[in-house]
């Protein structure tokens, strides 16, 4: 399993970060985790393969983590017309809303092949490849953390959490089995929030993105020190195959 990080800025991007977005590779096929980066965008500039990618999932909908949706639907709805794609988002509203967007920019919109699902605190996906779940986070409501299961490995997303922590949304997953890597936020909380679930963590390693403002970059390095696990800051297309 390959992740690259496509986008690792915060709400607002930057010169050099797109909004949150991973990518993962496996099996040779492509799965997004949020889609603040323009998709469509990335996956020419990468040389992907368009028919190559299956899903993408959304933590929640705030506009920083689903905004590059429509340059990937668009596409596929009128010109990639033998390849479909699944996205899956916790509200029905904003699907109902691409939807429309979609139907009024690009004429019909072939459901059939850019397919849109609603996801809940039950939802789970699995493949020949890779096994999705999701766990609520007190964020907004709804919003999620992603566990992946793929290969072996487990890597969870923390999605965006509660400000400071102060609702203790912290996945519980990451205390009861190892984790082999904890890509977590760091906008709505700081290095000496997390610090005490880290301590408890079975985390592997920890890679930070969604950071803000960028100063915490500095204490993400101070801190490295401190705990038995790599910890790092991930920037734009930044790589790691487990």
């Amino acid at each position: 399993m390959k992740i690259t990080f496509l986008g690792t800025s915060h709400a607002i991007p930057q010169a050099d970060r797109y909004c949150t977005c991973a990518m993962i590779e496996a099996g040779g096929v492509i799965y997004f985790i949020d889609a603040g980066a323009p998709l469509m965008e990335e996956i020419v500039k990468l040389g992907k393969d368009i028919h190559d990618v299956r899903a993408v999932f959304a933590t929640h909908c705030h506009l920083d983590h689903i905004n590059g949706i429509p340059s990937l639907a668009g596409p596929l709805n009128w010109f990639f017309k033998d390849a479909s794609v699944s996205f899956y988002l916790p509200e029905q509203r904003v699907i109902d809303a691409y939807k429309t967007l979609l139907s009024y920019t690009v004429g019909r919109l072939d459901e059939e092949r850019v397919r849109f699902y609603l996801t809940d605190k039950d939802f789970v996906y699995e493949d020949e490849n890779i096994r999705l779940s999701l766990i609520p986070t007190a964020h907004m409501n709804p919003s999620y953390a992603i566990l992946v299961e793929c290969e072996g490995k487990r890597v969870l997303f923390s999605g965006d959490l509660s400000g400071g922590l102060k609702k203790g949304d912290v996945p519980h997953v990451l205390f009861e089995k190892a984790i082999d890597l904890f890509v977590c936020e760091l906008a709505h909380l700081g290095m000496d929030d997390i610090k005490p679930y880290l301590e408890r963590s079975l985390a592997r390693s920890v890679c930070f993105n969604h950071v803000s403002p960028i100063e915490k970059l500095d204490e993400i390095k101070t801190a490295a020190d401190s705990y038995p696990f790599p910890i790092r800051a991930v920037n734009d297309r930044d790589e790691i195959v487990l």
